[in-house]
């Protein structure tokens, strides 16, 4: 999205209309199994899983008799429309169309939906055109129009500092006994380069995916935010997930994710398979992490006023090959 404004987030060093035909709901007492397992025993026969409102997950499923299999493990079942593959499938079809700028798409599976946004930015004949392939797919795509645009941001940070420009420390990390920070791609490939806090640059990936990995060169690598939540792991976000994410610019501030495997263009870039939450973050929080509890979500890449977006640890802890500080 060249017009669009995605903002890129900071933390100290330190530190996706409900097409439900049914919902069931279980016991209280009964021992669930997880999300994943029952899923992978239905097969195709899944629209995905997501929290609601209570924090409980949701497995969704396209008929009644699995939705009784679903409350036989354990967990909470929604019969919905259109399987997990139908929707990835749509989400793919849009991929290969190529960026639009100031647009966005991706995985809203608490509504069975594909979620496509378009802003007061998106270019009127590419909007109209991105429209109305939606419009193809009925109710499985939503279109939602907001004002504005989405952007990438490099001003102000935390003190990822190259001199230049300023982004935000995600997670600390090791990679062979060598103490690193994780952070965001595009703060690298936008930002003149390092070094970042006299820390040499290792790796950085932009556009495609938004990561970096530099050099930690305070010599300190605690696996902790600085609101002093210690981070004991990687994880998936989970649409419905309530999360945190911290920045020098906003703080630490606090939503929902509400959407996966989201692809959008800003500035001219796309990036793929990021989440996007609720919570609100501003310039110089690139880079930040998100963050439920000790869980490790992703880096800030960017957002506009109302969500912010950011790219899976997981995708990047398996690129670089880095762990979580032991201590």
């Amino acid at each position: 999205m060249r017009s669009t404004r995605f903002r890129l987030s900071a933390l100290a060093i330190g530190s996706f209309g409900a097409l439900a035909l049914s919902v069931t709901t279980v016991p209280a007492a009964s021992a669930a199994a997880t999300p994943a397992a029952v899923m992978n025993s239905l097969g195709s026969a899944t629209g995905g899983h997501y929290l609601d409102d209570s924090g409980a997950s949701v497995v969704t499923v396209l008929n009644n008799a699995d939705a009784a299999k679903v409350r036989a493990s354990g967990l909470n079942a929604k019969v919905v429309k259109y399987s997990l593959g139908q929707l990835g499938s749509v989400k793919q079809h849009l991929d290969a169309t190529g960026g639009v700028p100031s647009a966005g798409w991706g995985l809203d599976l608490a509504r069975n939906q594909v979620i496509v946004d378009v802003y007061d930015a998106t270019p009127k004949a590419q909007k109209d055109a991105l429209v109305e392939t939606a419009r193809q797919y009925g109710d499985m795509v939503r279109v939602e129009h907001h004002p504005g645009a989405m952007s990438l941001f490099i001003k102000g940070g935390d003190k990822i500092s190259n001199g230049q420009a300023s982004c935000s420390n995600g997670f600390n990390v090791e990679k062979d006994g060598k103490k690193l920070l994780l952070s965001a791609g595009h703060c690298e490939k936008l930002g003149g380069g390092g070094p970042w806090n006299d820390g040499k640059t290792v790796d950085a990936v932009f556009p495609d995916e938004d990561n970096m990995l530099v050099e930690n060169a305070s010599g300190e690598g605690p696996s902790e935010i600085n609101d002093g939540t210690k981070i004991t792991e990687f994880a998936d976000a989970t649409v419905g997930e309530q999360m945190k994410r911290a920045g020098i610019t906003s703080g630490v501030t606090e939503g929902k994710v509400t959407k996966v495997d989201y692809t959008f263009e800003a500035e001219g870039y796309t990036v793929y398979h990021e989440f996007c939450t609720t919570a609100h973050s501003d310039h110089g929080d690139s880079g930040g992490p998100a963050y439920d509890g000790g869980k490790g979500l992703g880096t800030l890449s960017g957002g506009d006023t109302q969500t912010s977006c950011f790219f899976p640890a997981t995708l990047s802890a398996k690129r670089y090959g880095v762990t979580l500080p032991k201590s």
